[in-house]
């Protein structure tokens, strides 16, 4: 049976490093995929609102008898 094989002190250190990176990047991770995410929705609700407008506008959206549905 081997022992298990032992880092360097410079691996160890670069590893300690890569831990406390991954720690403190997981919230400003988290923060930029939600920004991301919010611009993503709002791009798609302004799209949406303009194709809604240009046919509307084009006058491909009939809207005969809905006024008085009540």
């Amino acid at each position: 049976m081997t022992a298990p094989a032992r880092l360097s002190p410079t691996a160890g250190m670069f590893n300690a490093l890569l831990r406390l990176y991954i720690r403190r990047a997981k919230p400003i991770i988290a923060a930029q995929q939600k920004a991301v995410d919010e611009a993503r929705n709002l791009n798609h609700r302004l799209t949406t609102a303009r194709n809604f407008a240009d046919t509307e506008a084009a006058g491909y959206i009939d809207r005969t008898g809905l006024e008085n549905t009540k």
